[in-house]
C-alpha cells in the first residue's frame, strides 16, 4: 500500500470513529496525528466533508467488476 493510501485510510478510520465517540486519550490521539503531516491533515478534512456530503466515506479501494 501507498503511502497516500495508508493516510486516506487512517483518516477515514478517524472520521469514522469521531462520528461514534472519542474519548479525551483519542482525541489527543488525533490532534497528535493530524499535526504529524500536513497531509495527515488535508486527508482528514477530505474525508470529513466527504462524510457530511454523502453520511458515509466511500471505500479506499474500489469495488472490483468481478
Amino acid at each position: 500500500m501507498q503511502r497516500e493510501d495508508i493516510v486516506w485510510q487512517t483518516a477515514v478510520e478517524w472520521v469514522i470513529r469521531e462520528h461514534g465517540s472519542l474519548s479525551p486519550a483519542d482525541m489527543k490521539e488525533l490532534i497528535g496525528w493530524l499535526k504529524e503531516d500536513p497531509a495527515n491533515q488535508a486527508a482528514y478534512e477530505e474525508a470529513s466533508r466527504l462524510w457530511l456530503l454523502t453520511g458515509l466515506v466511500p471505500p479506499s479501494v474500489p469495488p472490483s467488476d468481478k
